[in-house]
């Protein structure tokens, strides 16, 4: 004979939770008879009672109490399967509060925000640029954009793209203060910095696996990195900064790269969110297109090269 294993398993499952066929199957919307015949195929099929059965209650049997356990557990498992197909098969629409530091948010997010609005005219997008890092859940963010070498272990973060640190300055400075040849020469040059680091006065370089801590100072710190990127190409000093940021500039030639031969830390764009399970489509959609418009290869890397 054959069943419907998974609605037996629901009937079952639901009996259990109700204390009796009547309580499932109101529950369920189903005759008694039709809830008690349910059970009856599961228990032929597995060989095995699974309930005991008086006139007053239904209680679980030894095997029947591991069978709930499991059969809770798969059934678990075919809900979230299904709402994972649903949720990527259905159209975004709704309100989606997103955050973003002010830099990359003004240059490179707000673009691929009209982009996307153009493509899904159902959702509306409530964007906030702050540097500072927000609470998701407290301020009611569905996800934020984050520039990081790491995010805290308690969100879900994907990654949208990869941004390099890269050192600079305009060519009017370089040729009055000369070109810094190695990392140890920035002690004494004017160096602009970025208040929002844990270090923001020391800046780090590797070669061949060694690494190197460059004190540096100057003139101006600054907790935004358009301002300091201005500075630096208005002839002010050496800046270190994302190339996103900066990338413009230097096709422009309005500031030139420099210690170009070292390795400095590698940022990662990540899409920030505070829990995986049941993400509503206008989130994962929204996720999916930001990977598409700036991965694997982001643009501004590709148009100043790759160190």
């Amino acid at each position: 004979m054959s069943i419907d294993l998974v609605a037996c398993m629901r009937v079952f499952t639901a009996v259990v939770e109700a204390g009796s066929f009547a309580g499932a199957a109101d529950k369920l919307d189903l005759s008694r008879g039709m809830a008690t015949r349910y059970v009856a195929q599961l228990e032929e099929h597995l060989g095995v009672r699974l309930l005991n059965r008086t006139t007053r209650k239904v209680s679980l049997t030894e095997a029947g109490n591991d069978y709930n356990e499991r059969a809770i557990q798969v059934l678990t498992m075919i809900a979230e399967a299904e709402n994972s197909i649903a949720q990527r098969t259905s159209v975004p629409r709704g309100i989606l509060r997103v955050s973003s530091s002010n830099a990359f948010g003004a240059r490179h997010l707000g673009l691929a925000i009209t982009k996307y609005l153009q493509k899904y005219p159902g959702v509306q997008i409530d964007l906030t640029l702050n540097d500072r890092v927000v609470d998701l859940i407290e301020e009611g963010f569905d996800l934020a954009i984050r520039v990081a070498t790491r995010i805290d272990p308690g969100l879900v973060a994907r990654k949208l793209a990869r941004s390099r640190l890269v050192v600079c300055a305009s060519p009017g400075y370089l040729q009055k203060h000369g070109v810094p040849s190695v990392p140890g020469d920035l002690v004494h040059h004017h160096c602009l910095t970025y208040a929002y680091v844990s270090s923001p006065n020391e800046w780090r370089f590797r070669r061949n696996g060694v690494e190197q801590r460059i004190p540096v100072s100057g003139g101006l710190r600054a907790n935004s990195g358009d301002i300091l990127r201005n500075a630096a190409a208005e002839d002010l000093g050496v800046t270190l900064q994302p190339d996103f940021l900066v990338f413009e500039a230097l096709h422009e030639g309005k500031l030139a790269r420099i210690l170009a031969d070292w390795e400095t830390d590698e940022l990662g764009v990540f899409a920030v969110y505070p829990n995986r399970k049941f993400l509503p489509p206008k989130v994962r959609n929204f996720i999916d297109f930001l990977v598409e418009r700036f991965g694997p290869e982001p643009y501004w890397d590709v148009q100043i090269g790759a160190s």
